[in-house]
């Protein structure tokens, strides 16, 4: 079962940390694109490497997520609680937190059981990804020069 907004709240694995951290969200940004430029520049090596592009690009929209949340005054305790807050306090971002969390998932098969997924996998999953990072990015672009 997946949690739920409410449930972070009450289990505390998703705090609100009384200020707003811009500088935060700020860093934040500049870790995603600077990751987002390495996994561009090495992008023909997709073929041979597609769980580390998985899991690379899944960092990138964690990044872009943890930044919302900080420049919101706020902190997640885990991947699932982050994407909750969005789900609720952020609908006009119209991300497919399903999704999200089925990235999470193999993100985690990847990382913590060494899952390896076939390059269909990660062709299929490309695009996607793509627009994500890109719609996390505005939006937290924009957020952040309205500060």
């Amino acid at each position: 079962m997946r949690k739920k907004f409410e449930d972070c709240i009450g289990d505390r694995k998703l705090v609100e940390t009384g200020s707003r951290d811009i500088e935060l969200a700020k860093e934040l940004l500049l870790m995603a694109d600077l990751r987002e430029r390495f996994w561009d520049s090495v992008k023909k090596k997709s073929k041979a490497f597609p769980s580390l592009f998985i899991e690379g690009h899944y960092e990138v929209i964690k990044e872009l997520c943890t930044a919302i949340l900080a420049a919101d005054g706020w902190k997640s305790l885990d991947h699932e609680c982050l994407f909750a807050y969005l789900r609720n306090k952020k609908p006009e971002l119209e991300l497919d937190f399903d999704y999200l969390l089925e990235l999470k998932d193999l993100r985690n098969a990847i990382g913590y059981r060494g899952v390896q997924v076939s390059y269909d996998i990660w062709n299929n999953n490309e695009l996607k990804l793509q627009l994500t990072v890109k719609a996390l990015k505005t939006y937290i672009a924009n957020r952040l020069i309205a500060t």
